[in-house]
């Protein structure tokens, strides 16, 4: 069993849950990879001290804030252009490319990588 990504805010009670309209899901990863990509968001979002717009609700579902989760990948690319960290750099591409994966499909089109970010770039097509 997996975790649903949707967009928008996650119900608040039961009662919203209930009676929420059907909506299309935007992505369905495998449990792991689900919980590794929030619990990786979740660690960044401390680091540059923002959210990042995708809430893992516990229950298997995920929530993304369009707009949020792109101004989060802008700051996340402007972070590691100013960091001067090689492994940090290496643990962080995996997490831009799915957030970046994850943010077309919320948002419709794929947000523009900056210059100089060449190693996200390389296998982002990989992501499904």
């Amino acid at each position: 069993m997996g975790m649903s990504f949707y967009v928008g805010t996650p119900p608040r009670t039961g009662r919203e849950y209930v009676s929420r309209p059907d909506q299309p899901t935007l992505w369905e990863r495998g449990q792991h990879t689900s919980f590794m990509f929030c619990a990786q968001l979740a660690a960044v979002e401390q680091m540059l001290r923002m959210p990042s717009g995708v809430v893992d609700t516990g229950m298997d579902e995920v929530y993304v804030d369009p707009p949020v989760l792109r101004a989060f990948i802008v700051a996340m690319f402007d972070f590691l252009g100013h960091n001067g960290s090689i492994p940090l750099r290496r643990m962080l591409a995996g997490v831009l490319q799915t957030a970046l994966f994850v943010d077309a499909r919320a948002s419709g089109g794929p947000l523009p990588i900056p210059p100089g970010f060449e190693d996200v770039e390389e296998g982002l097509d990989d992501i499904s």
